[in-house]
């Protein structure tokens, strides 16, 4: 009789805490998302679109609550060859309806915009390519999911005239595509950076730093801060005039182009921390100091190199990750071939699509002097 009394208590006390838990776990299990099956967006070459989906969500969540626990990447980026990366991962946002009962739970109210970005290289080649819109929980669950099939429809410039704002420096040369006149990058001395997406700031030697809105053409050298958006950077290829670029985003860089013996220009994003905004809104030129890692995706097709203290890593492939931290340099390949230099060991290794490399700081060898455990002879 006893045995049993302790047994009815037990499956009281468990169904307990099952209902004192189950306000959060029914608010987790009524979420539901459901997306639309196709998407589609133009983009002209050599710049980018800003567009959404709109996605069904049922469920309730808090009422103040601004995003719902579904990860999606807003950007996708179409290289030269016509290989689309996606990233920048972020929450999805929603909005509530405030009309609430004796609880905090709200439903969410649908449909869910999402805003996403495409862009496209200067030579992209025009027409349509296809990917997928990418999601998931996020956390460990990662961005593991195929949502919509993502159209992307490359078009050319439209033939009128289209005269882009004035550098903030001094006016570079003039070239025509068509019939649009755009800025000019020098070989081996300037950039060109480009807004993308969300917030990019730079910082040009001896001058104060900026929003980047728009294009702009700035020296070797330039600081630039894509920790909150994507910006990108394009070059002169050699003497023949043609571009090359690449889109940067998750990390902040230096830009320089070299130009190699060939004549070809070679152009290094170097790995740096970002940038620290005053009251004012200007960017302070020191870094900023908080304990985190130095890292920056780069997808793009080039001659282009990315460098940290320990590695360098030069594009074969078309999207690549590198990490700094106090000990390491690592360059993670998704797509295609990356040359990884390691400066500690001197070597080169080729790191295909999916692999890592690492290049960590050499341990310092200790030499001890040995003890004394014998005796001394007179």
């Amino acid at each position: 009789m006893e045995s049993s009394s302790r047994r009815s208590l037990t499956v009281l006390v468990l169904v307990l805490v099952a209902l004192a838990v189950m306000p959060a776990a029914s608010q987790a299990a009524s979420l539901h998302v459901v997306f639309p099956q196709t998407a589609e967006v133009t983009v002209v070459q050599g710049s980018s679109t800003d567009f959404s989906i709109d996605v069904q969500a049922f469920g309730a969540t808090s009422c103040d609550a601004t995003t719902a626990p579904v990860r999606i990447e807003t950007l996708y980026s179409v290289d030269a060859v016509g290989d689309i990366a996606s990233g920048l991962a972020a929450d999805m946002p929603i909005t509530t309806d405030q009309t609430r009962g004796t609880s905090n739970n709200c439903d969410i109210k649908t449909p869910v915009v999402v805003p996403l970005t495409a862009t496209a290289a200067a030579d992209t080649p025009v027409g349509d390519y296809k990917s997928v819109i990418r999601y998931g929980k996020g956390g460990d669950g990662g961005i593991d999911l195929d949502g919509p099939v993502l159209t992307i429809h490359v078009v050319a410039p439209e033939q009128q005239p289209e005269v882009l704002p004035a550098p903030v420096l001094a006016p570079p040369e003039i070239i025509v595509l068509g019939e649009r006149a755009a800025p000019k990058p020098q070989l081996g001395k300037s950039v060109m950076l480009t807004l993308v997406k969300g917030t990019v700031t730079y910082v040009v030697p001896g001058t104060p730093g900026t929003a980047l809105a728009g294009s702009v053409i700035v020296p070797n050298g330039t600081k630039v801060d894509a920790t909150r958006g994507v910006v990108k950077v394009t070059v002169v290829r050699d003497a023949t005039g043609a571009f090359d670029s690449v889109d940067a985003w998750d990390g902040a860089f230096t830009a320089a182009q070299g130009i190699e013996r060939s004549g070809r220009g070679l152009t290094t994003l170097t790995l740096r921390k970002g940038f620290k905004a005053s009251n004012k809104g200007a960017i302070a030129a020191r870094a900023a100091r908080v304990a985190r890692k130095n890292k920056l995706w780069v997808n793009g097709k080039g001659n282009f190199k990315t460098r940290g203290k320990r590695a360098s890593a030069i594009v074969r492939g078309t999207y690549w990750y590198t990490e700094e931290s106090s000990k390491a340099t690592k360059v993670s390949v998704k797509r295609g071939l990356v040359a990884v230099r390691d400066f500690v060991n001197r070597t080169t290794v080729l790191v295909s699509q999916g692999h890592t490399y690492t290049a960590k700081l050499r341990k310092a060898v200790v030499h001890r002097v040995p003890a004394f455990t014998g005796s001394v002879r007179r």
